[in-house]
């Protein structure tokens, strides 16, 4: 019997954990509000160090499903053995397995006894609230490597209503909800009572319905700045090309024939890829003058991604505003930097695009929101657009809309490309701006400021593709405040100790009984 009850807590731990993949990966909507049913059953009644142990195989599985891409991937980023892949898998599978053992270890010492339905909400608040915290804790650890930075909210992304949420207390906010609504749901199918699954369907109906009001009280709001036209100029050019004697001028024209059509749509900005012009920037560089020639009739202002030098071997990941007679408005630079492939960690970095050999740096002179003559535009600069804090800083600063460069050419055969999308329409919802994005070998398009996708394509070949964007000057509570939900958190996980674990408390209660 007892070898049966293994058996079967090991396979919910491996259903969970291919669940959670698809769920927060492959941002699935439905799937978000059911994938830790297994896993919370699993660990009912279960001891501290058992509960350790099946979070564990939880994040064992999970991770294998969510890093495989890097183990055949390292072979095409380095140009060299798949060992560093095999290597980057290993670690991020045992990172994010121990993470996961310690959020239900954490639980399973301060969880109440279930006796009343009473103990199961505010245990259901709890275990809400310590994965709220322990994925917060992991945010600001994983920085620089975006791809452990997991949220078990995400797949709410896919739908308008469940994100609104997050323009008041950000991403923490859906990891809440769903990790509430997945422990009443185990605990009602546990006890076998099935007719009592309308109450967390309740709970998700409710959800749903303010976000519904939200949106309809955000969407009612008029803008009284006028809309501004901007062509995204899709390249997609693969990253690992070589730019030589041989591919060098239909590289080249390539980007000029875009830019052609561009100009002929009168766009009062063309927003261009990262690092789209593959060397550093010069004032007198010919593709530049020649490009700004192509669109002088038509006067539209450059957002422009282009490297700028510093040294032989490093440089900064930069955006510049570029206005129709050349001049240089203002600059980016890259903040969130990823770390072994761009920023080196005690002088290790991977030999990631090792042909060029560049190191990037990030210049904090260079950090605000680019001036152009349309207003503040805030940058996300590729994985900047997975942290909060990016976007939450530019809007502080003053911009009134947000922009996102990015080359997702590296992953383009991985889930990485449609969840970049996706945590860019966070961005947008968080800091309520319009948000245009340009992607190389990804999702390009606009995404509104109350989450809607007017614009989302993707394609092999080279496009243009026009929009019309809202700015504003609205600093939305999570931009404001966005480490808020987390405080409330650490206030509920405090007093609940105060409360439950005082043994001040036991000796009263005890008292009382006599």
């Amino acid at each position: 019997m007892m070898e049966k009850k293994i058996k079967y807590w090991k396979f919910g731990m491996l259903a969970s954990g291919l669940l959670g993949f698809i769920a927060i990966c492959q941002i699935n909507f439905f799937v978000s509000w059911i994938f830790y049913i297994p896993l919370f059953i699993s660990i009912n009644k279960a001891t501290p160090k058992i509960a350790f142990k099946k979070g564990g195989l939880y994040g064992l599985t999970f991770s294998c499903f969510a890093f495989y891409w890097m183990i055949p991937g390292a072979e095409r980023f380095t140009g060299q053995s798949m060992l560093y892949g095999i290597g980057a898998f290993l670690i991020s599978l045992i990172f994010i397995s121990l993470f996961y053992s310690l959020l239900l270890y954490c639980f399973s010492v301060l969880k109440k006894s279930e006796k009343q339905f009473r103990s199961v909400i505010i245990n259901g608040c709890l275990i809400a609230t310590i994965f709220c915290i322990g994925e917060a804790i992991l945010m600001k650890v994983s920085i620089g490597f975006p791809w452990m930075d997991i949220h078990s909210g995400s797949g709410l992304a896919a739908n308008l209503y469940s994100i609104q949420a997050v323009a008041f207390l950000g991403i923490h906010a859906l990891t809440f909800v769903v990790v509430f609504v997945n422990y009443i749901a185990a605990y009602y199918i546990l006890n076998r009572m099935y007719f009592k699954l309308y109450v967390p369907l309740i709970y998700i109906i409710s959800f749903l319905t303010v976000g519904y009001i939200l949106n309809n009280e955000f969407n009612n709001r008029k803008s009284s700045d006028k809309p501004i036209k901007i062509a995204v100029l899709a390249e997609n050019i693969i990253p690992d090309i070589k730019w030589d004697d041989y591919n060098g001028n239909m590289l080249v024209q390539r980007l000029l024939d875009l830019n052609k059509i561009a100009a002929k749509l009168k766009p009062d900005m063309i927003l261009w890829s990262e690092s789209a012009i593959p060397w550093t920037y010069s004032k007198n560089d010919d593709l530049v003058k020649e490009v700004l020639t192509i669109t002088n009739p038509a006067q539209a202002t450059h957002i422009m991604g282009i490297n700028t030098a510093y040294t032989n071997n490093q440089v900064y990941n930069s955006a510049y505003c570029i206005l129709p007679d050349g001049s240089v408005t203002s600059r980016y630079d890259k903040q969130y930097l990823l770390a072994l492939i761009e920023k080196p960690i005690n002088g290790l970095i991977m030999p990631f695009l090792s042909s060029k050999g560049f190191i990037a740096r990030d210049d904090k002179a260079k950090s605000a929101p680019l001036n152009t003559p349309y207003g503040k535009a805030g940058i996300l600069i590729c994985n900047e657009a997975a942290v909060p804090l990016a976007a939450s800083k530019m809007v502080r600063q003053g911009a009134a809309f947000l922009l996102n460069m990015s080359n997702d050419g590296w992953f383009n055969d991985t889930y990485i490309v449609r969840l970049h999308f996706y945590y860019a329409r966070l961005r947008a919802v968080e800091s309520r701006k319009d948000l245009v994005i340009n992607c190389n070998n990804g999702y390009s398009g606009l995404i509104k400021a109350s989450g809607e996708i007017k614009e989302q394509m993707r394609s092999e070949d080279p496009f243009v593709k026009m929009v019309s964007i809202a700015p504003n000057n609205i600093i939305s509570l999570a931009s404001d405040f966005p480490d808020l939900f987390i405080y409330c958190c650490v206030a509920y996980l405090f007093l609940f100790i105060i409360f439950t674990k005082n043994p001040f408390n036991y000796f009263k209660m005890d008292k009382i009984k006599k």
